[in-house]
């Protein structure tokens, strides 16, 4: 019997960190080797050693610009896949204990809001028809996308996307439900720093301000009832 080429290309995914990079290279597009490791949390080494088992899988190309070496996807339809992957894997999991720890409530996830604050608010958007998800694990605008990002600091007219997507679904690693991830929601995530309605407070770990929550956006304080990952 012939080989199946998806079972290859799973099993170059399986792998933590080989993940993490996909992952990476999708929400916030190319990067260079020594970003990564700082922004993934490992030694270069190591690093390399993964980068080059999925540049040879021909899932991630690179190219020279001067004396660095910068990473992309090989692939738009990763950026696919990783979305699915998270909606199916939102769906099936187990939900997670509560958790009451700074890092739970509030914080970023590369350059979006996450925990509690960033799967209340996604959830906000889409009760207020802000936003539509998709099966795919991708996000569009609703009918009062204008109305509720205004609110937000954010114009939404104004979002450029570059080489990452616009809007997707991003499974939260603690509330293990969706975040707004994307060129969108790294523009929402500006704009409440910039207004001072979430102050850093450690490493990816946000506060929120007292008083400057922008109307129609959920506090992160206490557990509320939530429903399944969108289908």
């Amino acid at each position: 019997m012939r080989n199946d080429p998806r079972v290859d290309l799973l099993a170059e995914l399986a792998h933590p960190l080989r993940l993490r990079v996909i992952d990476r290279l999708g929400q916030a597009g190319p990067a260079t080797v020594s970003r990564l490791a700082q922004e993934l949390g490992v030694p270069l080494p190591l690093l390399s050693n993964h980068l080059r088992r999925l540049r040879d899988a021909r899932l991630v190309e690179v190219e020279r610009a001067g004396r660095q070496a910068v990473y992309s996807l090989a692939d738009p339809g990763l950026e696919a896949l990783t979305a699915v992957l998270d909606r199916v894997a939102g769906r099936v999991a187990p939900r997670p204990e509560p958790a009451d720890s700074d890092f739970a409530r509030a914080r970023t996830c590369y350059d979006h809001l996450a925990g509690r604050l960033g799967v209340d608010l996604y959830r906000s958007l889409l009760e207020r028809g802000a936003l539509r998800d998709r099966p795919d694990g991708t996000v569009e605008l609703g009918p009062h996308a204008d109305e509720a990002f205004a609110e937000l600091g954010v114009e939404v007219a104004a979002v450029e996307p570059g080489r990452r997507r616009f809007a997707f679904e991003c499974l939260d690693a603690t509330e293990h439900a969706p975040h707004l991830g994307g060129a969108l929601g790294a523009a929402v995530a500006r704009a409440a720093l910039d207004a001072g309605w979430v102050k850093p407070a450690g490493e990816r770990v946000l506060s929120v301000t007292p008083g400057r929550r922008p109307r129609g956006a959920r506090p992160p304080a206490g557990r509320r009832p939530r429903r399944s990952a969108p289908a």
